[in-house]
């Protein structure tokens, strides 16, 4: 069945609930304050929406606030919130609602944010995908397994009526990028970590290796995010790792880059306040003398030009690489690139929590090859 086919038409809910929100004299109250509650908080604000307060149980409160608004326990404010809007700002939501549920409240709601860089807008609608459909047919075709055929339909679905009861049936919960049930890197990786944001990657493949690594590349472009991985770096002693303040692109070049107050949603842009050094994923590695085996790829929507200038390395490399799709173009252009510049390449696609901004594809060589 084509994919045009398998697309659903119905009555955008949770944009009515944004515009319920925006108009209630209720007070409205995250419950989170972490990653995920932040970008919350930026979409709901840009939808003209009032925040409150954060909330989290009284055993997670380390600090008296979060960005700037005041964070309360669940403990303390529970008489309170009968009378509010509970906004879940944690991407593992449905243990929230049901604890929430329990303490007796009904005015709980889960809202998916399309991505950081569409906020506040829709990620894509039926039209592109029907404009485009040759292409996501194209890019169907190439996944290595049916669960990931299903879940390419399903995330689709997902981003044109911003429903996540489309993907929730095949959420595997996991690692994002270095999972336990599957593709688990091996024991001698050569590490390329393309976005080291603050070294939380770097930091987490280490433990789940246990230092049984060959070494780790970490790449990050920005001022105060590349001083963190620095500073992870020699707060955990690793001696086999390499932090290089340069980004991944087509191109060595300049480009400007947007900041952003967590520094999780910065983005490349030509109206950008600062600017970053950039380089092909080739020439960093030829200049580095050596090889990579395993590359990740988190960049805010700069995979596909990363990938483009890493055509050598993947096809003299072969490494398995670990992407996440954060562009309507990328559902079809990622999956396609990677099967010309490696037509044995195996490629999944896994949604790695319940909030569908979290897709990953994971491109596999068959180590026996």
């Amino acid at each position: 069945m084509k994919i045009i086919d398998q697309l659903f038409e119905e009555t955008n809910q949770q944009r009515i609930l944004l515009q319920r929100l925006k108009v209630s004299a209720r007070p409205i109250i995250i419950y989170g304050a972490g990653v995920y509650a932040y970008v919350l908080k930026r979409f709901l604000e840009l939808n003209g929406i009032h925040i409150q307060a954060a909330m989290v149980d009284a055993d997670y409160q380390s600090h008296p606030s979060f960005t700037d608004l005041n964070v309360v326990t669940t403990e303390s404010y529970v008489t309170q919130l009968g009378n509010c809007h509970v906004i879940i700002g944690i991407t593992n939501y449905p243990p929230c609602v049901e604890k929430l549920e329990k303490l007796g409240l009904t005015d709980i709601h889960v809202i998916d944010i399309p991505d950081y860089l569409n906020m506040p807008n829709a990620f894509m609608d039926r039209q592109f995908v029907i404009e485009n459909s040759a292409h996501f047919e194209q890019a169907a075709d190439l996944f290595a397994d049916e669960l990931s055929r299903q879940t390419y339909i399903a995330a689709i679905n997902t981003k044109i009526n911003e429903n996540l009861d489309h993907i929730k049936p095949l959420v595997r919960l996991d690692n994002l990028y270095l999972p336990s049930s599957e593709f688990s890197p091996g024991d001698h990786e050569n590490f390329l970590d393309v976005g080291g944001f603050t070294g939380d990657t770097v930091r987490e493949f280490h433990a789940i290796k246990k230092g049984a690594y060959e070494k780790i590349i970490s790449l990050e472009p920005g001022d105060k995010n590349f001083t963190a991985l620095q500073e992870t770096i020699s707060t955990l002693q690793l001696s086999k790792v390499i932090p290089l303040k340069v980004g991944a692109w087509n191109e060595k070049t300049t480009l400007r880059f947007t900041t952003k107050d967590m520094h999780i949603d910065n983005e490349i842009s030509e109206t950008g306040s600062s600017e970053i050094q950039v380089d092909t994923i080739d020439a960093i590695l030829k200049q580095l003398d050596t090889s990579v085996s395993l590359i990740k790829l988190d960049i805010n929507g700069a995979e596909y030009q990363a990938l483009c200038g890493a055509a050598e390395t993947i096809r003299k490399n072969r490494p398995n690489i670990v992407v996440r799709i954060h562009k309507k173009e990328d559902f079809y252009r990622l999956p396609i690139l990677l099967k010309q510049l490696a037509p044995d390449i195996k490629l999944y696609l896994r949604q790695r929590n319940y909030m569908s901004m979290m897709l990953i594809m994971y491109g596999i060589f068959d180590s026996a090859a």
